[in-house]
């Protein structure tokens, strides 16, 4: 593990670890949060390498300094973050809808698609995500990821249960509505469809 150092009004410490940068930056209070971010920013993602780290961190900036922590650890973010689980918990500690943006948008396509395995995972990421997030998180993943990853009728209902009613459209729209009859393998599977679908459309779903 490579120490880097950072020099706060001529004090110096060196800095290995995410539980290390934490200390640092609980000890100056916030007033010197961007200065060490600055001076580590080409290290971050070295420093900052699973999501308990990362967890730590956030949790002792500012969102703005989120920011720049998050645009510093870049591409690394996938490797970061690690599972789905894990992004679910971070986003459940993110309160701005413009930091959970920007921790996707990092992650991207490929790394949401990596993380995500199957319906639940998606499920528990769109619970936690505030204002357009949702949209964000449907648009990385894309519509053949999506039809590829829901085979039934009780796991797109899992989902559909998780978004908002104009997100569920949004949703429908693109995995085709007409690809939704096919999803239904059983009787269980029309009984999640009927409870979890937009209103109205349960009646189409039965004709």
């Amino acid at each position: 593990m490579v120490a880097h150092t950072i020099t706060i009004d001529g004090d110096s410490a060196q800095i290995a670890s995410a539980a290390e940068l934490v200390v640092a930056l609980d000890v100056l209070q916030g007033h010197h949060d961007r200065e060490v971010l600055a001076q580590l920013h080409s290290h971050l993602h070295e420093i900052v390498t699973d999501a308990r780290g990362l967890h730590d961190t956030l949790k002792v900036l500012s969102p703005d300094d989120v920011l720049l922590l998050i645009e510093a650890i870049g591409p690394a973010m996938p490797s970061v973050v690690g599972s789905a689980s894990a992004l679910r918990g971070l986003l459940a500690a993110i309160a701005e809808t413009q930091v959970e943006e920007a921790l996707l948008r990092a992650l991207g396509s490929a790394g949401l698609r990596e993380l995500i395995g199957s319906p639940g995972d998606l499920a528990g990421v769109l619970e936690w995500v505030y204002g357009q997030c949702d949209e964000l998180v449907l648009e990385l993943l894309g519509a053949q990821f999506l039809r590829t990853l829901m085979r039934t009728g009780a796991e797109l209902a899992l989902v559909l249960r998780s978004l908002e009613h104009q997100r569920q459209e949004e949703l429908l729209g693109m995995i085709g509505w007409e690809r939704v009859p096919a999803l239904v393998m059983d009787e269980q599977d029309l009984a999640h469809l009927m409870r979890a679908l937009p209103g109205g459309l349960s009646c189409e779903l039965l004709e």
